[in-house]
């Protein structure tokens, strides 16, 4: 007979989870000292948990609107029901390429079937919904995108609307800043060209309960994998002890913490880079005339970021390379200044994320994140240099602690 513990863990493996958590990505789980709380200020149900190197999200209380998986600055929280990629397939998939209209709807106002549902995507929320992915399908070819979710006013998750504005918002500064042509719009009610009549809409009945099966099968197939998983661990007598905070984000010999690639900022790159060069614009080549707008057009977005640092304040102690999540600032491995005692340091606008955890653990705090930055410098293949004091010793993160304890 199984014990109550036994009964617990099976119960907890019962749980499907709707947003998926890369602990090492968040800043506050690499320090502590990290001032973003993002994710928890956009979450309507207060679910998310972000202090003391401990990153965690009440399952039981979320409701996978998504707002939190947007607003992360670093991709430490992702969508699994559905995936981005999924997202993307079913926009591709449901699209009309020969007029370029994409329809995108919300779980709520699709279960009203009063569009074809062949012709649209559906999403549990459209907070769900990131700037990454319209960029992407403006990019594809997609001029008009349109995102219906009736009347948020009336749902009781309608908090989240403030964020989906944003996201539309962001959306729109950046394919206007790429010259693009697409349109998106947020309305309450489908085209009228994907509508479907009264009794169009009493056929799908008998789809809603196939589409219950379906779903139920997928999470019986879930829990199915999760409960084999666990047997055959217990049978083998596998141990799964997690790697303790110091083991997995430890500076080794490099002299920095583990980093990662800022995956929605490189797709949104590679989008406008496609947007850009459908209207002939080459945004690697000095030489052409084509893409000298660049340099002119200022972008005030949440993705990407410009450094500033008062040169006089700053003593070069490295503080922020070492804490970098995605190595926008990194010690200059080539370039030397004239002077002995300075050195440079290299910053890529492409590779912020703005998650600002340099600026909480700059100990002179000469060093600030701008969110408007120009066009040309997301595109640039050498990274800005920046001309510092060298320190008489290397910083580590002990000497951090002993400033911050002070």
């Amino acid at each position: 007979m199984p014990s109550v513990s036994d009964i617990m863990e099976m119960a907890e493996l019962l749980k499907v989870k709707a947003i998926g958590i890369e602990e090492d990505k968040c800043v506050v789980v690499r320090n502590r000292n990290a001032t973003c709380t993002k994710c928890m200020d956009v979450c309507i149900r207060s679910c998310i948990s972000a202090s003391r190197n401990e990153l965690s999200i009440d399952s039981a209380a979320c409701v996978n609107c998504g707002a939190c998986v947007c607003v992360c600055p670093t991709g430490a929280l992702s969508t699994l029901e559905p995936t981005v990629e999924s997202m993307a397939a079913s926009i591709a998939s449901s699209s009309d390429t020969s007029s370029g209209l994409a329809v995108i709807a919300c779980a709520r106002k699709a279960s009203k079937h009063e569009a074809d549902v062949e012709r649209f995507s559906e999403v549990a929320c459209l907070g769900q919904v990131n700037e990454a992915l319209l960029v992407s399908c403006a990019a594809s070819g997609l001029v008009d995108m349109v995102l219906v979710d009736g009347d948020c006013t009336t749902c009781k998750y309608g908090a989240v609307s403030p964020s989906i504005d944003e996201t539309i918002n962001n959306a729109v500064e950046l394919l206007e800043s790429a010259r693009s042509e697409a349109i998106i719009t947020r309305a309450s009610e489908f085209p009228e060209e994907i509508e479907v009549g009264k009794d169009a809409r009493r056929s799908f009945r008998g789809e809603d309960r196939r589409g219950l099966l379906f779903q139920t099968g997928g999470y019986v197939r879930k829990v199915a994998t999760g409960v084999a998983k666990k047997t055959i661990d217990d049978k083998l007598g596998v141990e799964n002890k997690p790697k303790t905070l110091r083991d997995r984000l430890s500076a080794g010999q490099s002299g920095r913490m583990p980093s990662f690639k800022p995956e929605g900022n490189f797709e949104i790159v590679e989008a406008l880079v496609r947007i850009l060069s459908k209207s002939g614009v080459d945004v690697y080549d000095p030489d052409d005339d084509s893409r000298l707008y660049l340099d002119d057009t200022v972008l005030n977005t949440r993705h990407f970021g410009k450094l500033d640092i008062d040169l006089e304040k700053c003593s070069g102690c490295g503080l922020c390379v070492l804490f970098c999540p995605t190595e926008a600032i990194s010690h200059s491995q080539y370039e030397t200044p004239e002077d002995p005692d300075r050195k440079y340091l290299e910053f890529d606008a492409s590779l912020c994320t703005q998650c600002r955890l340099c600026e909480d653990v700059c100990i002179r705090k000469c060093l600030e994140i701008d969110s408007h930055v120009k066009l040309s410098s997301i595109f640039e293949m050498n990274p800005e240099l920046v001309e510092i004091n060298k320190p008489q010793e290397r910083a580590s993160i002990f000497d951090f602690n002993r400033n911050r304890n002070r």
